[in-house]
């Protein structure tokens, strides 16, 4: 079982160590690990969704492919198409982990998806390839 609490707030603590003590007091262990700074918000889940994707139209457009390794295939891999997933794991990811230290896109700050965002932008440039703007949300209406 897993309970999140986001705190900003000192009045918030106190919920916390209540929640805490009542967990131990049940006979219970709990385990806290600590995410210092804002983690990514829905419009940055959404967003980079977007951006993998977008990605992905690119490279398979620009005819940039990517290798799927098997022991079924007889030279041991294969082209395959890109995808928002596979954009997100092999790309995203691995600039990620180096950057923020964390594997999961929900443990990356807001800060760290700009970081990542931008050490991608200028690793490609350097290689002649031109990833996409960061998607932003226009508002609807006049």
């Amino acid at each position: 079982m897993s309970e999140g609490f986001f705190i900003d707030r000192k009045g918030q603590i106190e919920h916390l160590i209540k929640r805490v003590t009542e967990i131990v007091e049940g006979g219970n262990v709990v385990s806290l690990s600590m995410l210092i700074g804002r983690t990514r918000s829905s419009r940055q889940r959404a967003a980079l969704e977007v951006w993998c994707r977008t990605v992905a139209d690119l490279f398979n457009e620009s005819g940039i492919t990517r290798s799927i390794h098997s022991s079924i295939f007889r030279d041991g891999e294969m082209e395959c198409p890109w995808s928002q997933a596979s954009v997100k794991d092999e790309v995203w990811r691995p600039m990620q982990r180096a950057i923020a230290k964390v594997e999961s896109t929900t443990e990356a700050t807001t800060k760290q998806y700009v970081e990542v965002y931008e050490a991608l932008v200028r690793a490609f440039g350097n290689k002649g390839i031109t990833l996409p703007k960061w998607p932003v949300r226009m508002d609807r209406g006049g």
